[in-house]
């Protein structure tokens, strides 16, 4: 008889050490927050407000670094910038002939003068100009033209970058030779004004008096990636502000020509005058 109390004793004793062992240890605690799949819940009736902090698998942040299957710390990747869909440059805007004097031959003449009055302002920061002061500008321009080359008519694309540091005394002017449409664009990326000698006549501009101009020049002010196609204030027309031509037409159009008057092009020279501020 005794033993057999015992043995019940013994089984009691074990099965309530036993439910005190799930409970507490494998359960928990009896009034608490547990984890349950990322989310704080409750258990029982705890006397604290639920944890403020996250639980369960943390979110990484951008400066943790990747680990590798050695493992060893590997520097994670950069976030690449996206292109701009637009690059446009705040230069203001003049014509070559502002008051329509196209029948002077200082102002029919006067794509580089104006090309380079266009880049000036800029550099100082002008945003407009009346037209009476661009007439007495290019007209200043002549005469100092007249005076040192003996010339006011055609200036190649070198001679056109002498003038603006002849003339304006400003340096931060270089011309590159044999470019190409992505070299245009990649001086316009870092905020440069580009000029260009063209071939009027390939671009077929419908405000150019038919067929155009054949020796020319403008400034690109800017370009366009989603219609590919370079903006310009085109000095050439009154309607030449942010004027839009085709990347591949203006490139085809590039074509240097020589200091004078109507002086024979010998060779097909493709320069630009790179500007800076």
């Amino acid at each position: 008889m005794k033993k057999r109390i015992l043995i019940i004793l013994i089984v009691l004793i074990f099965l309530a050490g036993a439910g005190v062992f799930l409970r507490f240890v494998i359960g928990g605690p009896e009034d608490d927050w547990i984890c349950v799949e990322n989310q704080w819940v409750k258990h029982g009736n705890p006397s604290f407000s639920m944890p403020t902090e996250r639980c369960g698998e943390q979110v990484k942040s951008k400066e943790t670094p990747v680990v590798n299957s050695e493992p060893e710390p590997v520097k994670a990747e950069p976030i690449k910038e996206e292109e701009p869909q637009i690059i446009l440059l705040d230069v203001p805007f003049l014509a070559q002939a502002p008051l329509g004097q196209w029948e002077n031959p200082i102002y029919q003449n006067a794509c580089e003068e104006a090309s380079l009055f266009t880049a000036i302002l800029w550099v100082r920061g002008v945003k407009s100009i009346s037209k009476e002061d661009v007439t007495e500008e290019l007209k200043k321009f002549a005469d100092f033209e007249i005076e040192k080359y003996n010339n006011f008519y055609d200036h190649s694309t070198a001679d056109t970058a002498q003038i603006m540091k002849d003339y304006f005394g400003y340096y931060n002017i270089e011309v590159r030779e044999d470019i190409s449409a992505e070299d245009i664009i990649e001086e316009l990326k870092i905020g440069n004004l580009v000029i260009v000698p063209i071939n009027g006549q390939i671009l077929k501009n419908p405000f150019y008096t038919p067929p155009g101009p054949d020796r020319h020049m403008l400034p690109i002010i800017g370009y366009d990636f989603e219609t590919e196609e370079f903006i310009t204030n085109d000095v050439g027309t009154r309607h030449g502000e942010k004027f839009r031509y085709k990347k591949d037409n203006l490139e085809a159009s590039i074509r240097d020509y020589p200091t004078g008057h109507k002086e024979p092009i010998a060779e097909i020279k493709k320069p630009m005058i790179v500007i800076w501020r």
